[in-house]
């Protein structure tokens, strides 16, 4: 915090209960090796009190689910995307061959929590969590704060206590325009399975460059090297106007170059993503949508 500022000035932390995640427990000497072979992050980043966010991907390179990876003294856990814990088990089940680990799925046993804030980090720490719980801090772009695995069943009395710590819980459409106006995507709205890392508009904040091999790094690498996108997905701003989810994008000609893919009203307009054609996807890129003036603006900070 800056001399002088107070958490006031620094704007509303939130807390959301991410409870729809699959959450699948890793254990074994060669836990953190073996997953960083699989990987886009950097998996020996993710240490007790310090989460990292990546994805698993297919060998071709596409996006099975993003995920969240948490660590305890003797454990790693992967938070996954809704809907894909039993893919994701089969996957690394797949890929485990003579290690020392072993992959467990404990969706039922915990949920996340993400509070998401200059101040997550602190009232996640205060907390006292539950015996079993995992805390650590996040510094994903745009959702800064801290990640909580807690027991299930002490879910509601965690968001409860957060709450009465001013933290703020915000119902589903507040969190839409709370993650939109951060320019957050959301795996199953705005990307998935069809897309790959650098469509995704994920390649710098979920793909590490400075590990090893990982599943489909070789396709990630060669897209990367080419440095063409036949299509992006990327956040707009539309200063007046609210557009529909699958509203088509124009170019100044008229000619349709891409879609969005969710919206939420933010000051007399909207914040949207959008997966844009090339080379309309650049930053500052002038288009119009359900015909309101929109932009292409950068992603998050």
């Amino acid at each position: 915090m800056n001399e002088g500022t107070t958490p006031a000035q620094e704007g509303p932390t939130y807390v959301v209960a991410e409870a729809e995640r699959g959450v699948l427990a890793v254990s074994g000497s060669d836990r953190t090796a073996w997953l960083n072979g699989v990987v886009t992050c950097d998996a020996t980043l993710a240490t007790p009190g310090r989460a990292v966010f990546g994805l698993l991907l297919s060998k071709q390179g596409k996006i099975h689910t993003d995920l969240l990876l948490l660590a305890s003294a003797d454990r790693l856990f992967l938070a996954v995307a809704e809907g894909t814990a039993e893919l994701v088990r089969t996957e690394l089940d797949r890929m485990l061959v003579m290690e020392d680990a072993e992959l467990t799925d404990v969706s039922a046993e915990l949920a996340l929590v993400s509070v998401v804030g200059a101040r997550g980090l602190a009232l996640a720490q205060g907390l006292s969590p539950a015996e079993g719980s995992v805390v650590a801090e996040v510094e994903r772009p745009g959702l800064r704060g801290a990640a909580l695995l807690v027991p299930r069943a002490e879910l509601a009395g965690t968001l409860a206590r957060l709450e009465a710590a001013g933290a703020v819980r915000p119902d589903p459409a507040e969190w839409e325009k709370v993650r939109l106006a951060r320019r957050v995507s959301s795996f199953g709205r705005d990307y998935g399975p069809g897309d790959n890392p650098h469509e995704a508009g994920l390649d710098r904040s979920a793909v590490s460059w400075t590990k090893g091999c990982y599943l489909g790094q070789e396709v990630v690498f060669m897209q990367d090297a080419r440095g063409k996108l036949k299509r992006r997905l990327v956040p707009l701003s539309v200063p007046s106007g609210l557009p529909a989810v699958g509203a088509e994008l124009r170019s100044a000609p008229g000619d349709v170059v891409g879609e969005v893919t969710s919206v939420a009203p933010l000051e007399g307009g909207a914040v949207a993503f959008a997966r844009v054609r090339a080379p309309h996807f650049e930053a500052g890129t002038r288009l119009l949508v359900s015909g309101f003036p929109a932009e292409v603006v950068p992603g998050p900070v």
